[in-house]
This record gives structure tokens, sequence and C-alpha cells, in this order.
């Protein structure tokens, strides 16, 4: 699993491929700790659907399916597409670091309320007008 970091087309057949960076782990002998490493892999992607940003699935394909000796893999499936950030768990998409239904929940709430506030005003208006009719009446 890679992001795409970017697109190209190869030979005269024009083949869609994108080069994918992946993340493993590499192990220091000397600290005997994994560190991450980026390795960069070109993929063929024959729906032409993935674009720059996208996290992609990759697996190795063989030799006589390979169209050049760099491109050794193959996109199998696109994971997450950039700019549409769905939470895995919820399902829910997800703007900044709020759910998108619970920052509608809150514009709805604020119109609500403003349409109080002016109901509010209107009745307290009303009464007011009521006791100044009622102040002038009894002069």
């Amino acid at each position: 699993m890679g992001k795409v970091i970017r697109l190209s087309n190869i030979g005269l057949k024009r083949i869609p491929c994108v080069q994918v960076r992946c993340r493993r782990n590499e192990f220091n002998v000397y600290l005997k700790k994994y560190f991450a490493r980026p390795f960069d892999y070109w993929a063929l992607d024959a729906d032409s659907k993935t674009n720059l940003g996208d996290v992609v699935l990759i697996h190795r394909i063989d030799r006589t399916q390979r169209p050049t000796t760099v491109v050794m893999h193959q996109v199998e499936r696109i994971v997450f597409k950039y700019g549409n950030i769905i939470d895995p768990i919820t399902k829910k998409r997800v703007i900044q670091d709020e759910f998108s239904d619970e920052i509608e929940l809150k514009q709805r709430l604020v119109r609500e309320d403003a349409l109080l506030f002016e109901e509010r005003r209107a009745i307290q208006k009303e009464r007011l007008t009521a006791r100044m009719s009622a102040v002038k009446k009894s002069r």
C-alpha cells in the first residue's frame, strides 16, 4: 500500500503507469530497531482511475505481463481517494477535525436559535408596546 506520487505513460502504446511511494520498515542491525523508509515502485494502472495523492494497493506481477523491466507491480485497487476523507471506522466524511453530519447539525441548530431569537424579540416588542400603551392610557 502506498501513495501515488507520479502519473506517466510508457512505450509506443502509451500504457498508463503510476509511481507509488510505499513506506517499508528496514531493520538496523546495529541498533536492533526498525525504521520506516520510503521505497518507490512503478505500477501498471490499467483503468487509469488513479490521481495524484491517492492511496492504492499494489501487487507484484509476473515477468510475462511486465511491459518493461522497471514496471514490476500493478494497481489492485484504490483504498482512499485524495480529498475525499472518510473515517474508516465510522464510514463518515471528515472535514478538518469534525464529521460532516456534526457540522450540518451545528448549522441547523444555529439557524433554529436565530429564528427563536427573532421570535423572542418580537414577543418582547409586543409586551413593551402593550406596557407603553397601558402607561399612556393611565395618564
